[in-house]
């Protein structure tokens, strides 16, 4: 297992400062806009900031600055906490002042880069989350779910762990950016919202192939809730499992509905719940196989696939369509500012920005699973993965910028490249545990078999005493 020691999270504190001095200095609608003024002049303009009474469609930007300040006290903490050596209190309270002074600081001098926007409505909402990081990770180091969760792992149930992390980040994601309704007003408001998306489908306003694509993607995306609920109940029917998933989707749906920002739709719970299936039906399937020999076997169908693939990500990137224009053309409309990394996810809300980054991560990363089944388990090919996948997705932006009314992102192949790198590395892994999950199912159902007949009890199975060596859920 991978250990972190007080270095590493010090690099990782200063670089995610780093990160935070770009996107609250460099990035901005009118790219790098620094206007000079005294320090003194600053310094009574930052003394003189208020509290501004801003309405409930500003509430996912001050939820983003809040979630932003989470990982910064918490890496700083993890610098500061010295292997144990460090005092709780003290170490909690060192790791808030360093935050503070790096978010006021940051506010400080977002006053030379107009037009930005200094508000103690944001400085309060990073230091609310300077404090959650540090709870964060005083929660980390006396909870007990650690503690499990690695032990879990090391009794070869790691294929668990990875889906209930899965499930947890689904629920996440859909519920971004936390806007959550908090008055009459909002709820109000929000009802009408979910009148006019309620009975429709996503992806409104687009093509209707692209419609179906994102269909099936929402639908895949909760194949390993399905998963999760079946390794976790290997002795439940199907039928109780799928209804186990049918209720995770209504109160996924519930919960949306009270998220400002977020589309509801009644559908969701239809093709997500059919995606849960899809999962428990897979896990179903894998039992008693032998997946080492189905890696050589999938192996030989990698060439096909890439083709298949390598169209699939051409289709979904729109660029199927005979509309071009010249290579002047586009350099004329090319604004500088859209050369600055990650410039495109300042413009957009802080859900667009978080979906595009998961897209891009998800779309890319079967490129190192393509190049890892055909380098087999021990085969380096993470740098080859990314090089792969950066070229493409850069062909894709290219392609995206000779298309007239679209807008390139020539920071989506570095997200690429790291999605098929993180891809590569982590199949052995996946790999590995789903050929442990195949066995301990595969040994499980020999033993209902044999005491039980073809059908499996109603009640709990349990082994004979000269059996209780038998792997069991």
């Amino acid at each position: 297992m991978i250990r972190l020691h007080r270095s590493h999270f010090t690099i990782l504190a200063v670089l995610y400062v780093l990160a935070m001095i770009y996107s609250s200095l460099i990035l901005g609608p009118a790219g790098l806009h620094y206007v000079p003024i005294s320090l003194g002049e600053a310094w009574d303009k930052f003394l003189s900031i208020r509290y501004m009474d801003n309405g409930s469609n500003q509430r996912a930007d001050w939820m983003g600055n809040l979630l932003m300040a989470v990982p910064l006290s918490f890496l700083v903490n993890s610098a500061v906490h010295r292997g144990g050596r460090t005092p709780g209190f003290a170490g909690a309270m060192i790791s808030l002042l360093i935050a503070a002074v790096v978010i006021l600081a940051i506010k400080y001098a977002q006053l030379f880069f107009p037009p930005r926007t200094v508000t103690l409505n944001y400085i309060t909402a990073q230091a609310i989350g300077a404090v959650l990081g540090v709870i964060l990770f005083r929660w980390s180091k006396t909870s007990s779910l650690r503690g499990r969760l690695i032990r879990k792992a090391e009794a070869g149930e790691g294929l668990t762990v990875v889906l209930a992390v899965y499930t947890a980040f689904l629920f996440a994601f859909v519920l971004m950016p936390f806007d959550l309704v908090l008055s009459e007003g909002d709820l109000l408001s929000r009802a009408l919202q979910v009148a006019q998306t309620l009975f429709s489908l996503p992806g409104e306003g687009r093509a209707p192939s692209m419609r179906v694509v994102l269909l099936i993607v929402d639908t895949l995306a909760a194949a390993p809730v399905g998963m999760f609920l079946a390794v976790r109940g290997r002795k439940r029917s199907t039928f109780r499992l799928l209804l186990r998933a049918f209720w995770l989707m209504v109160l996924m749906t519930l919960l949306q509905v009270f998220v400002m920002s977020a589309d509801v739709y009644l559908a969701s719970i239809a093709y997500r719940t059919l995606g849960a299936y899809l999962g428990i039906r897979f896990i179903a399937r894998i039992h008693g196989k032998d997946l080492r020999k189905r890696h050589y076997y999938f192996s030989q169908y990698v060439p096909l696939a890439a083709v298949l693939y390598v169209l699939a990500v051409i289709y979904i990137s729109e660029l199927f369509s005979s509309e071009w224009i010249g290579f002047d053309e586009a350099m004329n409309i090319l604004e500088p500012r859209q050369l600055l990394p990650f410039w495109n996810f300042y413009i957009v809300s802080k859900a667009q920005a978080t979906a595009s980054v998961v897209a891009h991560l998800a779309i890319f990363a079967p490129i190192g699973v393509m190049v890892w089944l055909r380098r087999g388990f021990w085969g380096r090919g993470a740098t080859f993965s990314a090089s792969l996948a950066f070229a493409l997705s850069m062909l894709m932006e290219i392609g995206r910028w000779l298309k007239p009314d679209f807008r390139p992102d020539f920071s989506d192949p570095i997200i690429a490249a790291i999605g098929a790198a993180v891809a590569f590395k982590a199949m052995p892994y996946l790999w590995r545990m789903f050929e442990h999950e195949a066995t301990m199912s595969g040994t499980l159902d020999s033993y209902i078999e044999q005491h039980y007949g073809t059908a499996a009890p109603a009640g709990p199975v349990v082994p004979d005493e000269a059996e209780s060596s038998a792997p069991m859920a």
